[in-house]
């Protein structure tokens, strides 16, 4: 038995308009969080580094060492 409930249009769209306001909020307050956590940065800007400068290693090799650890567990 099939039930259907109407919700009117203007209610709708204001539910999808906070949704999207949360949708920023959140980004924002990560990148609050990120920009005043000093050990995430340099750890972040290192990452960066290697990156640029080619250490990197393939996918799969990444996954099998992944795929291992979780099996471990």
């Amino acid at each position: 038995m099939a039930t259907s409930v109407q919700i009117p249009t203007n209610l709708f769209r204001k539910f999808l308009q906070a949704g999207e306001a949360f949708d920023k909020f959140s980004d924002a307050y990560e990148d609050f969080l990120i920009a005043h956590n000093p050990k995430l940065l340099r750890e972040l800007r290192k990452a960066r580094r290697e990156h640029l400068a080619g250490k990197t290693r393939p996918f799969e090799e990444f996954e099998r060492e992944l795929k291992r650890s979780l099996k471990r567990r």
